[in-house]
């Protein structure tokens, strides 16, 4: 390829050298990561053995000039151009996917030349042959490597073979016609080596081009594969799944029973997000957290709704974050448990609720109380207990029958419920027999309430199935804060006034205060007395038992100071009652 005449001027020795390094530099960067890694490093070394194998014949040509011996100069030239020649057939060999030529095709060509330098040189010599030998050695292995080059013009992203093997052609073709003695146009072409070399540089950097573009496709094409791939899966699954971008929370892609299920328009997906299904804004907030930290949620119960529907509906989610086209995307899939939960509401209000009036019974009312006691005794907060009892209940079973008498229970009941506030908890306590917690009512303002509600229970008619109206009335009791704050016993002494309520002609209300103590404190005393003889097992007669007291430090804990009880007696709060019209200045 060469031509000696480089050497001739120290300029055109540094510009091929600057190109050769060149040439270096960019073999480092387009092997890195390049399968073909290998072809590009025997492609530069065959060309820089092949520029060494050029001062080698020019040392040769100064001996000859000098009458010296050059046969082991000369031999040391046709075997560097064999070497080259070899180096580019190997590079070829390795651009080429077939891998053709192979390498025992490579060693034969290797083989047969050492023979013909051997034959030509020390056996036979021809100085013709050895001159020609110059030109066939580089014009064997540009012409390997011009193949290989070409053999990827079909290949996808191949600009840079394509332009590698324009200018390996060149070189080749100005080979081909120094060997056919047609040189006069470039013979004194010294430039040509370090051109090749700078344009082979420039193909290699855009075959690394090509190579980062291919990983692009490839890396495209797989991406699609697998969005493709998830589109079919989700297309084909039995449960509702939703794709969400999670930048936006807008949704882009979800399956024919997630549009059933949430009643969405399948050609507008994108006006849609998916933070509008959630019915509870706190719900939406406790899957994102658990998004941030976990990534990954199983079995999230939302509570959710329909674009046009207003009745919302549970779900059993499960969520998770992932690359989907190119943006992170929440994948989530549903399952309607909303039978499931309303059995659970169902199971839930038949183990707290009565069944014929649908109040709360006597477990959920002690249990929940208690709660409520605890907080306001840690708020200082006041609170009554109503004790109520429908008089003569039995009269009207006898007098009507039971179905009327369940009448009465079911209207006194929705009356109490509708009559007193959210905050107040309304139970049946058993039989004809309603217990209520006021919240933030002392004894006082709780017998205004009881006399309210009393009087609107008065009103009320009831018709028997024969078409008679039914009237009743009802006895209530009062205890508050102010006696006690154990359950038992607020329910005991409003139970006691509800006693003598009825005891001073029914249709009326008492209030429990601390001068009934001593009276309730015999009575409790001797009931217990009485159960205990009448209950006593023979073995334990002769055994001395301490007497304790049911109701046993509760006196302590309950009697007031009188500077207390002014300030309990101080209204704090207003109190309003939707039906019974209870306010602040009837309280004062």
């Amino acid at each position: 390829m060469g031509n000696i005449s480089i050497f001739n001027h120290t300029a055109y020795i540094v510009v091929t050298y600057l190109s050769l390094f060149l040439l270096f530099f960019a073999s480092i960067y387009s092997s890195v990561g390049n399968k073909q890694s290998k072809g590009i490093w025997f492609l530069f070394w065959g060309l820089a053995i092949d520029f060494v194998s050029l001062y080698v014949s020019l040392h040769s040509s100064e001996v000859y000039a000098r009458g010296g011996s050059v046969e082991i100069w000369v031999l040391a030239e046709m075997s560097l151009c064999l070497v080259s020649m070899l180096l580019l057939a190997t590079a070829s060999s390795h651009i080429l996917e077939s891998n053709l030529p192979d390498m025992p095709i490579i060693s034969v060509f290797g083989i047969l030349g050492l023979g013909s330098i051997i034959f030509f040189l020390y056996i036979f010599p021809n100085n013709e042959m050895i001159a020609q030998m110059r030109y066939i050695f580089p014009l064997a292995g540009f012409a390997y490597l011009s193949i290989g080059f070409w053999a990827q013009f079909n290949k996808k992203r191949s600009s840079g073979f394509i332009f590698a093997g324009i200018v390996t052609t060149m070189v080749t073709v100005t080979i081909g016609l120094k060997m056919l003695g047609i040189y006069y146009l470039i013979y004194q072409a010294w430039y040509i080596p370090s051109m090749t070399y700078i344009l082979l540089s420039m193909a290699l950097i855009m075959m690394k081009v090509d190579f980062f573009a291919k990983k692009y496709d490839e890396s495209c094409a797989e991406v699609a594969k697998n969005s493709s791939r998830i589109e079919e899966i989700i297309k084909y699954s039995p449960f509702p799944i939703i794709i969400s971008r999670l930048s936006d929370d807008r949704i882009i892609l979800a399956n024919s029973n997630a549009i059933k299920l949430f009643g969405i328009a399948p050609n507008e997906l994108e006006r849609y997000h998916f933070k509008d299904f959630f019915a509870d804004s706190e719900n939406r907030r406790v899957l994102n957290e658990r998004l941030e930290k976990e990534r990954v949620v199983q079995d999230f119960e939302m509570l959710v709704k329909t674009p046009t529907g207003n009745t919302p509906f549970w779900l059993l989610a499960s969520a998770n974050i992932i690359d989907y086209n190119y943006d992170v995307a929440l994948y989530t899939a549903f399952q309607d448990i909303t039978s499931r939960k309303n059995r659970e509401v169902l199971l839930k209000n038949q183990a707290t609720r009565d069944p014929l009036t649908s109040l709360y019974n006597r477990r959920y009312f002690e249990e929940e109380v208690f709660k409520r006691i605890v907080e306001a005794k840690a708020t200082g907060e006041p609170f009554s207990i109503l004790m109520i009892d429908a008089d003569h209940f039995k009269k009207v079973n006898d007098t009507y029958g039971h179905k009327t008498g369940d009448k009465v229970l079911i209207e006194l009941a929705s009356t109490c419920e509708r009559a007193l506030r959210d905050v107040d908890i309304v139970a049946r306590y058993g039989g004809e027999e309603f217990v209520v917690y006021l919240a933030g009512v002392n004894a006082r303002k709780g017998k205004i309430v009881a006399d309210r509600l009393r009087e609107s229970i008065s009103e009320i008619v009831v018709h028997s199935d024969e078409g008679d109206e039914v009237r009743f009335t009802v006895s209530i009791g009062v205890s508050s804060y102010e006696i006690s704050d154990n359950i038992d016993t607020l329910i005991k002494t409003a139970d006691e006034a509800l006693y003598k309520a009825k005891e001073n002609g029914r249709n009326r209300v008492e209030i429990f205060d601390k001068d009934d103590w001593e009276a309730f404190d015999n009575k409790e005393t001797q009931e217990r007395i009485k159960n205990e003889v009448n209950n006593r097992h023979p073995i334990f007669e002769k055994e001395e038992n301490a007497e304790i007291s049911l109701l046993d430090g509760i006196e302590a804990n309950h009697i007031q100071s009188e500077n207390t009880k002014i300030e309990e007696q101080k209204t704090e709060d207003r109190v309003d009652y939707p039906i019974l019209g209870v306010d602040e200045d009837d309280l004062k």
